[in-house]
């Protein structure tokens, strides 16, 4: 009979323990459905604060473009300053609205899926000559220099395989950033440093950088920073995400760091491909109806 009592006790405790057990599991389950439906509706939030900010960086620009065409076919013979300053705000509106556009479109490519690794020769000299011509006038107006550096054996002409375009737009966006957020008459550094089959591209600046609590959600595709619709730093947080994006579809990796000299140091790190074929030229050849053979 004290066997049998002993025994129930011990089956007692046991359902005491097993249920002690399955609360806890259930509290921490409710904890993490908790944070999961938190998260989904900071998600939702921020969806909803990036397409205003979308809407806001395609079709103000395109007002204003609108607007001061429509005031330079008013100017009378004798206003060639006005045309001038004027063209020079159309310029300005339409090359923030293209380098918007294209983050927008590679960013919808990689939410869909469908972006595609294509390899192609870069050409160093070529390279660093386009990057500073597209930048000058951003340069100009800030009265920023920017400083670009490249190791003997990246500077020796010899060609590096990689997706140019994807490259391009990561460094684009990297030099974007620093001039953006850059004091006047700094400088900005471009440095790229070619290791045997992989190439280190640095970019660094001056400016007031990165706070480590928001180095969390820098790299986040609808996180901005300030995330005020008005704010004064224009941009809607695409850049960095499609840096880190386009890296890693690059096989390569991306490194935040302070700068020394104040601001942020980022470094961009990736390997050598294997070239397949020209790509641009394959489509032009597949786009030309009277291409023979």
């Amino acid at each position: 009979m004290e066997n049998r009592r002993n025994k129930l006790l011990t089956e007692v405790e046991n359902f005491r323990e097993e249920l002690s057990r399955l609360k806890e599991e259930n509290a921490e389950l409710s904890r993490n459905l908790f944070e999961v439906n938190c998260k989904l509706r900071d998600s939702e939030r921020l969806k909803g604060h990036f397409i205003s900010n979308i809407t806001n960086e395609i079709i103000n620009p395109f007002a204003s473009i609108l607007a001061l065409a429509e005031n330079i076919k008013k100017l009378e013979e004798g206003q060639l300053l006005q045309a001038h300053r004027m063209a020079e705000l159309i310029f300005e509106e339409a090359f923030h609205l293209d380098f918007q556009l294209k983050n927008i479109f590679s960013a919808a490519m990689l939410e869909a899926g469908i972006e595609e690794i294509k390899p192609a020769r870069i050409y160093p000299d070529v390279f660093c000559n386009h990057l500073l011509d597209y930048f000058q006038s951003q340069l100009i107006k800030k009265s920023i220099r920017l400083q670009v550096g490249q190791t003997n054996e990246f500077a020796n002409g010899k060609p590096f395989i990689t997706d140019h375009k994807k490259l391009d737009l990561i460094i684009k966006n990297l030099i974007s950033n620093s001039i953006k957020f850059s004091p006047d008459g700094s400088v900005v550094e471009l440095n790229f440093i070619q290791k045997n089959d992989r190439l280190l591209i640095e970019v660094s600046d001056q400016g007031k950088g990165i706070n480590p609590d928001d180095r969390k959600v820098i790299f986040d595709r609808f996180k901005q920073l300030d995330e005020k619709i008005n704010s004064i730093n224009t941009g809607h947080g695409l850049g960095l995400s499609i840096v880190q994006a386009y890296t890693e579809m690059l096989g390569g990796e991306v490194n935040l760091n302070d700068n020394q000299d104040k601001g942020v140091r980022i470094t961009i790190s990736i390997p050598e491909m294997q070239e397949t074929m020209e790509w641009d030229n394959m489509e032009d050849f597949l786009l030309d109806s009277e291409a023979s053979y």
